[in-house]
């Protein structure tokens, strides 16, 4: 298992990419603004599309937000904007999964600050994640050159949810805020 802290540099990917082509499990840190984003960022840094595609596994994007402290949290009405925001991408959730229950009830979370909450209403953090395996087709995809938006339809086939639409599924379990989505994204 090899970790290495970011890749920046052709050189530094073309020894990742070389360690995971040997059987080795590799992790590394990429900057992107989504896990699809990586892709192209190896491509962009050197790394050929032939050697990246056996070489990956999984990729994974994810934003620290703060966690409202459930002890002082309230709603309220969710403003117009707001609410269409909401259900558009629960639409778009929905086409991925038409099983999911998913429920709106037209009130987002506030984080009410207190002393107990250093007057910030949070307590803690989590992840908001997208995350995808990188199957047979998308190595293929990778391979062919194929651009962001065709590896994006093929992941949404799969259940890939982006990092607003996690986002906004942890809002509306009263999680985290819109306010604090908005900061981070």
């Amino acid at each position: 298992i090899i970790l290495i802290g970011e890749t920046r540099t052709a050189e530094t990917a073309e020894i990742s990419i070389n360690a995971a082509l040997t059987w080795h499990l590799v992790f590394t840190t990429l900057h992107t603004n989504s896990a699809i984003e990586a892709i192209a960022r190896m491509i962009s840094i050197g790394v050929k599309p032939y050697m990246l595609a056996p070489a990956l596994s999984l990729v994974c994007a994810q934003r620290l937000v703060r966690k409202i402290d459930p002890a002082t949290m309230t709603r309220r009405e969710a403003t117009y904007s707001e609410a269409q925001e909401i259900k558009e991408v629960l639409r778009k959730i929905k086409e991925i999964d038409p099983s999911l229950e998913l429920i709106f009830d037209g009130t987002v979370p506030v984080a009410v600050p207190t002393e107990a909450n250093n007057f910030t209403g949070y307590k803690g953090r989590m992840s908001l994640t997208e995350v995808f395996e990188i199957t047979d087709d998308i190595k293929k995809l990778i391979v062919d050159g194929k651009t962001d938006i065709d590896i994006y339809a093929k992941v949404r086939e799969n259940g890939y949810l982006t990092l607003q639409e996690d986002g906004i599924l942890k809002v509306l379990q009263g999680l985290t805020t819109l306010d604090e989505l908005r900061r981070v994204l």
